[in-house]
């Protein structure tokens, strides 16, 4: 588990900044998403069985009335609280009917450990279609969050939408799972890692997440990385070896600095 990555959503849900929490630099990831994960169900605990029961009552609603309720009344916070009481085949036939505006709303509020049997239910269209809403605003944590829960095979679909190579990384930096996005990294090809690769060495924050999830590639993997990143600057290794050493994860990328 990266600690840095976990930082940087505890301070998301904290609406602070990673630099806001130093005062927690004797807390280890493991702690640090404890801690994370406390604050978000915090509400969820005093207030779910008022959510429990405002999501009961909708059960025998119409489809139509209910997604009504949610849009005009309820609103996203609530919709998304709600969501955890509501039956899935419901909540799926809710989703289908309110716009990507909406489901994004909603996708910021909810807590993406609690959210697992949704992301699998959903079709992975609207899927799709909330992911490019979240992108176009930067809601990178958010997507961040949900990478590390959502279907492998909808990820992969969802990678599709998603055209700004930056963004991918972006998307990653708040993503715990850093062995997932390493996998469907690996099966874009040439062109996509290299643009990926181009748009991680333009910021140092990037380059520092691309050596991550080349750490997590097996040595057939880095290789390929390790050649492709030559493709685009041959200082560039040379740049990631140093900053590799100086973060701890060097020992993890012998293959890709060996090539």
């Amino acid at each position: 588990m990266d600690r840095n990555t976990e930082l940087r959503r505890l301070a998301q849900a904290l609406h602070k900044s990673a630099d806001d929490l130093a005062y927690l630099d004797k807390l280890d990831a493991v702690a640090l998403q404890k801690l994370r994960t406390n604050f978000q169900n915090s509400l969820l605990n005093k207030f779910g069985p008022v959510f429990e029961r405002i999501a009961g009552a909708g059960k025998l609603a119409p489809d139509s009335i209910s997604a009504t309720l949610c849009t005009k009344v309820f609103g996203p916070a609530i919709t998304a609280n709600m969501s955890y009481f509501t039956p899935m085949s419901k909540a799926v036939s809710l989703c289908k009917l309110f716009d990507a505006d909406f489901m994004a709303e909603v996708a910021r509020e909810q807590i993406p450990e609690r959210a697992v049997d949704m992301l699998a239910e959903l079709p992975v269209e609207q899927l799709k279609k909330v992911t490019a809403k979240l992108v176009e605003h930067g809601d990178f944590h958010v997507l961040g969050g949900f990478t590390d829960y959502i279907p492998e095979k909808k990820a992969i679909e969802i990678m599709e939408v998603i055209k700004d190579p930056a963004a991918n990384l972006h998307i990653s930096f708040y993503a715990q799972r850093k062995d997932r996005i390493a996998k469907l990294a690996n099966m874009l090809n040439d062109q996509k890692l290299l643009e990926l690769i181009a748009a991680a060495f333009a910021d140092e924050n990037l380059m520092v997440e691309v050596g991550l999830i080349t750490a997590e590639m097996d040595d057939k993997a880095q290789v390929r990385m390790a050649k492709l990143t030559d493709k685009v600057n041959k200082t560039y290794r040379g740049i990631a070896k140093a900053k590799a050493e100086g973060l701890g994860y060097a020992d993890r990328m012998k293959a890709y600095f060996a090539a």
